[in-house]
């Protein structure tokens, strides 16, 4: 299976390329960065500007991709109109590109739990969404965009609204890298509302996801990447207090606060129809989660 992944050298699609690899798949990997690697045979690294065509539409014509698996998105967090923007018709540029090459069969693309537009509750896939932010906009739109695309093209769409993924390789600013960079200083972790409460999912499972729907016979459609619980900020800190230190000293701190702070956010994913139609399910808990990403950041 030939497989063409976006954002490769980002933190989700470095391991969906290495599980790619796993299972046998032949991959052109586009980032903006190639990463120092010992070479694969079955790998190839393309470095693209997606402003810029002609950075990699020959290329990708020779490779002739079978599935196209689209995680690019630039200069996230910046979720400003004009990146959201930019995005968007980047995006939907590309895709078009690709739904035109006959070999294509399947595009997956990665959306985002921030489309449901909901502060409370469990998502459905099958919910009316409610974006009210610009990147949550751009992507519902690239949704909907995308959606007429394959279906005038024949080609199959999974759209995979990912909830909070975290792990290994995220930014140091992500809440759980800076969560315990903080405790492993012995600093409280500066949290407004740590009561909020947010669907915490591993990166290797995300990644699991995408790996099986490559292989998979799906219906085109919306599929939730999520643990299936909320988890608060608070028990994120004492989660990983207890892994840094064994204690929860700081929390404890911390968890003062939450006498005079109110619950903002506290939603969930569904992910029912993810298990059923993809056979997939999360493996990893947020304590075994927070511990492999501590792990790696002791060994940066």
């Amino acid at each position: 299976m030939k497989v063409l992944v976006t954002g490769a050298s980002g933190f989700i699609g470095k391991p969906i390329v290495n599980k790619l690899l796993m299972m046998g798949c032949e991959v052109l990997a586009i980032g903006r960065e190639i990463p120092a690697q010992k070479k694969i045979n079955s790998l190839h690294w393309l470095k693209a500007n997606f402003s810029s065509p002609e950075t990699y539409q020959a290329e990708i014509n020779a490779f002739k991709p079978e599935v196209l698996i689209h995680l690019a998105w630039q200069d996230i967090p910046d979720y400003s109109l004009e990146k959201s923007i930019l995005n968007l018709n980047q995006s939907l540029s590309f895709i078009s590109f690709i739904a035109e090459i006959k070999s294509c069969k399947k595009i997956l693309i990665s959306g985002s739990c921030w489309e449901y537009g909901k502060t409370h509750g469990e998502c459905l896939n099958t919910d009316i969404v409610n974006p009210t932010n610009f990147f949550a906009i751009s992507k519902y739109s690239l949704y909907l965009l995308s959606e007429v695309i394959a279906k005038q093209k024949f080609i199959k769409l999974g759209w995979f609204r990912l909830f909070f993924v975290y792990g290994p390789g995220q930014r140091s600013e992500s809440l759980i890298p800076s969560i315990l960079n903080n405790l492993k200083k012995g600093q409280l972790p500066n949290i407004r509302t740590p009561i909020n409460a947010n669907d915490f999912v591993y990166v290797d499972d995300v990644a699991d996801a995408f790996s099986k729907a490559v292989s998979a016979n799906f219906p085109s459609g919306i599929y939730n990447l999520g643990s299936g619980r909320s988890t608060t900020v608070l028990d994120v800190c004492r989660i990983s207090e207890q892994i840094l230190w064994g204690t929860e000293s700081l929390t404890a701190q911390l968890e003062s606060k939450t006498e005079s702070s109110r619950c903002e956010v506290d939603f969930w994913a569904d992910i029912k129809h993810s298990k059923e139609i993809l056979d997939w399910q999360p493996t990893i808990s947020l304590k075994d989660g927070i511990q492999l990403t501590q792990q790696w950041i002791n060994s940066q």
